[in-house]
């Protein structure tokens, strides 16, 4: 567990704390990206839809890492179609990146009325209860863009890797923490069971491949996948509900965001538990698999015996 929550402490630090030379690079990347939210919103997903292009072209490594994630996936798609849906994921990646500096630096009211929600039903009369909800969901597209567009009505608690350079961090935690929630590192568990005992909501993905240690190895698109199970012990921890919900880009670049029924979560069976989140989303990346991020190497921790598929 981690001493502090943040790398910087948000609450005691300034920016004026990191105007060396090291960090001209960082301030410089910043004035760049409020310009970009600047500029008309077509415009903006332009350039997020050439930035993926490039992406794609450009960086071998993660682009080997998306085909070998939709072969193993998708064995019913040929070749010309996972190169197709690999493309697809940059452009949209790219279009992410823009839509989180949008999220960062504009306020929602410059972007509300792109989205619809759906679900509210599924969460609200939990919050109105007292309790707390761990919010769980995948690393998708939008994910930044996400707790922008749900604020002020779900003011979430964050979990977060914190960054490696302290000025994008900061930047970064005092962005996330304008949605109203707090962000807390990943290992804080103590925080987080905190957090959920005062009736609050955390946002929790689980879906990434964080290791061997506190994982279980569950079916993700048939594969074994190394998948944590401490959702189960949060909620356990904290007396709280378990809340999926899903959000993605639709036509025209809009956003659609959907609370879905609490799971049966803690069941009892961690395992079981940590599948069932699993399948949870192995349906909503088959409903907009463009959207997912396949750059990570989901499948990185293998079953003692197995290669691994990254060659």
């Amino acid at each position: 567990m981690s001493k502090h929550a943040f790398t910087v402490d948000p609450d005691t630090k300034s920016y004026s704390d990191y105007i060396g030379p090291k960090y001209w690079l960082v301030w410089f990347s910043l004035a760049c990206l409020w310009l970009l939210t600047r500029l008309p919103f077509y415009l903006q997903m332009r350039i997020g839809h050439g930035v993926g292009w490039l992406s794609y072209h450009l960086v071998g490594r993660r682009r080997k890492v998306t085909l070998t994630n939709i072969a193993l996936c998708f064995p019913e798609m040929d070749e010309h179609e996972r190169v197709k849906l690999a493309k697809s994921v940059f452009v949209s990646y790219g279009k992410g990146l823009v839509e989180t500096a949008l999220s960062w630096m504009r306020p929602k009211s410059w972007f509300a009325h792109r989205v619809t929600i759906d679900g509210w039903e599924n969460i609200k009369p939990i919050l109105a209860s007292g309790k707390g909800v761990v919010l769980v969901g995948g690393h998708f597209a939008i994910l930044d863009l996400f707790g922008a567009l749900v604020s002020p009505d779900i003011r979430a608690d964050m979990v977060q890797r914190n960054h490696d350079n302290a000025l994008f961090d900061l930047f970064m935690t005092r962005a996330r923490e304008s949605f109203g929630g707090k962000c807390i590192a990943r290992r804080d568990v103590r925080r987080m069971v905190r957090s959920l005992r005062s009736g609050r909501v955390l946002w929790y993905p689980p879906d990434q491949d964080y290791g061997r240690k506190d994982s279980a190895f569950v079916p993700f698109f048939n594969i074994p996948a190394a998948t944590i199970t401490s959702t189960s012990g949060l909620a356990r921890l904290g007396k709280a509900a378990v809340v999926p919900v899903f959000f993605y880009r639709t036509e025209g670049d809009n956003y659609r965001i959907r609370f879905y029924p609490a799971l049966n979560i803690p069941s009892g069976d961690d395992v079981q538990d940590a599948a069932e989140f699993m399948q949870f989303i192995e349906a909503r990346v088959r409903e907009h698999p463009d959207q997912y991020l396949w750059m990570h190497r989901r499948f990185k921790t293998r079953p003692e015996g197995e290669e691994s598929v990254y060659k």
